[in-house]
């Protein structure tokens, strides 16, 4: 653990919709995580361990549903006039009717594939989710294949079908690549984020990336966890972890704070790790390593250089040999 005075940082929710009307409780800054400090495990999936029936994370993306496109969107057999989130609800105009929540249960989306297809997929059911994230609706998820059958979007380890919540925006899902692991703010499509996986996890860790805390976005903070909680040092979408592996991690804007006094790893923005402590883990096989080793990272989190996380492991004796 490393004192450090404080400080603060920092797109956040986009919202698809003319209307004016006043922002859902789900909306706000989650409350329950103010004073959490997590001790969490890493994992290698950026969304779940299996999506559309491939690994989400290998390199043929042809088969894996990439984006979901809010339009169009079919209820009862009627195309919507518009879809879109506000958190994770769904809310949507036919005519003058307006439907939201589990209204949507049973509504058709346009699932995006990496080869640039489509494929079918719909809602299943619908959820608010445990304590202390009952803001956030989680939401079971089907694809439709090409013999017309009904499939699991998201599974979990075991296999068996698992559930995700709705984040606006999309993720590269490409690794050791440039852009890697970025995510793309888009007004016309979302992601179906599978319980299991980075995204999912950050957004229930706390980093809401549709909400603000103290005037804050969450957003960044959000992107740079789905880096840090996959160990993506360089910034490329490239884990360099292993499912089971502890950290300890924090911010400074009240959060996430530290409870752990374990060996300081690395400070995180948006593109990976700002630099990490050498003598923490084995970093020298990162193809990152010259720029980004530094051994005074951590003395002190900056908003002015835009660290947004500071992570620790449970080194032996400062040094972790295991990635």
């Amino acid at each position: 653990m490393r004192s450090c005075p404080p400080c603060f940082w920092l797109a956040g929710a986009l919202v698809l919709s003319a209307c004016d009307s006043p922002l859902p409780a789900e909306e706000l800054a989650p409350r329950a995580f103010q004073k959490a400090s997590l001790e969490a495990e890493n994992g290698k999936d950026l969304n779940g361990k299996d999506l559309n029936g491939k690994d989400l994370n290998g390199t043929d993306l042809s088969q894996v549903i990439v984006s979901v496109s809010f339009n169009p969107a079919i209820r009862g057999g009627a195309l919507l006039d518009d879809a879109w989130l506000r958190g994770t609800t769904f809310y949507g105009y036919k005519g003058s009717t307006l439907y939201l929540g589990a209204e949507f249960v049973g509504v058709q989306f346009q699932g995006n594939l990496g080869s640039g297809g489509t494929v079918p997929v719909r809602i299943t059911g619908m959820n608010p989710a445990p304590a202390p994230n009952a803001d956030v609706s989680l939401y079971g998820l089907e694809y439709r294949t090409a013999d017309g059958t009904w499939q699991p979007v998201c599974r979990d380890a075991n296999g068996a079908p698992a559930q995700a919540l709705p984040v606006d925006g999309y993720w590269d899902y490409h690794q050791g690549v440039a852009g890697g692991g970025s995510k793309t703010e888009d007004p016309t499509r979302f992601t179906f984020a599978c319980m299991g996986g980075a995204i999912a996890k950050c957004a229930l860790w706390g980093y809401r990336p549709w909400a603000s805390y103290n005037g804050f976005p969450l957003a960044p903070y959000h992107q740079a966890c789905t880096r840090m909680v996959r160990a993506d040092y360089c910034g490329t979408g490239q884990s360099y972890t292993k499912t089971g592996n502890r950290i300890n991690f924090y911010d400074e804007l009240g959060l996430q704070q530290d409870a752990a006094d374990w060996v300081f790893e690395a400070e995180w923005d948006m593109n990976g790790a700002r630099c990490f402590y050498a003598l923490n883990r084995t970093h020298s096989s990162l193809p990152c390593f010259d720029s980004r080793v530094e051994l005074l990272c951590g003395q002190q989190l900056s908003t002015s250089r835009g660290v947004l996380l500071r992570d620790e492991t449970p080194g032996t004796l400062g040094i972790d040999l295991g990635l």
